[in-house]
């Protein structure tokens, strides 16, 4: 009784600032709020979940767990938001600090038009990581984080056409692990990075996740893409490919 009073309390008070007020999402269960487009450069344009608002009223969403106890180290302060990504599912997310990315001017993007975004366990388990290379001099750093629908489709033109993105290989929209938060590009630096067995010899970086990446839950999964790593969590294997 308590717990329904207490969602009661929080769809019915009005947010001080940006914010319209609380809305339940129907079909995910989430909490969030309706929030002016002016006001928030982060809100989901999804149609018929804020239908009582004016036309420039979009929907952000924002679970009522505290997504933010996930984080851990440099990212334990970040503001925690969420994204649209496979199957239409909804995942809390933080922008990667201008340190872990590969190319920091794309921090200020919107995740729909860059990949500066990571999910908020994804995160911790990446900084971890990162923390314990940097120890020995090696400094991993991200070239692209959680990927939108629209940005997976970019990708998967450029795999198509070999237009852009040098035609790397990339999964149709609405399959790629970039969609499902668990995907990092890292910067591995192996050459030209073509063919089915890249050589990363020469790379610090490839060199390091590869002897340690499992033990922060990471692991290759596509043996043309050294710079693929996906957060697998406890059980993680040292990658299969050398």
């Amino acid at each position: 009784m308590l717990f329904v009073l207490a969602i009661i309390t929080l769809l019915t008070t009005f947010v001080v600032g940006d914010s319209c007020e609380l809305y339940v999402h129907p079909q995910y269960g989430k909490v969030g709020r309706c929030i002016s487009t002016s006001n928030c450069a982060y809100s989901l344009d999804i149609s018929g979940l804020c239908e009582s608002h004016p036309t420039d009223v979009k929907c952000w969403f924002s679970a009522l767990t505290n997504t933010s106890n996930e984080l851990c180290g440099n990212y334990i302060d970040s503001t925690v938001f969420s994204i649209v990504g496979n199957g239409d599912i909804v995942y809390s997310v933080v922008k990667i600090l201008k340190e872990h990315l590969s190319d920091p001017s794309i921090y200020s993007a919107a995740p729909t038009d860059k990949d500066n975004t990571m999910t908020t366990t994804t995160a911790c388990a990446f900084d971890k990581m990162a923390t314990a290379a940097k120890q020995t001099d090696v400094t991993i750093t991200i070239a692209s984080g959680f990927r939108t629908i629209a940005r997976q489709e970019y990708f998967w033109h450029c795999y198509q056409t070999g237009s852009c993105n040098g035609g790397n290989l990339a999964a149709p929209p609405g399959t790629s692990n970039h969609g499902r938060g668990i995907a990092l590009d890292l910067n591995t630096d192996c050459g030209s990075q073509s063919g089915s067995r890249p050589s990363c010899g020469g790379s610090a970086v490839y060199q390091w996740l590869y002897n340690n990446a499992h033990n922060y839950g990471f692991t290759r999964t596509v043996q043309s893409e050294p710079w693929h790593w996906e957060y697998v969590g406890a059980g993680a294997t040292l990658a299969e490919f050398s």
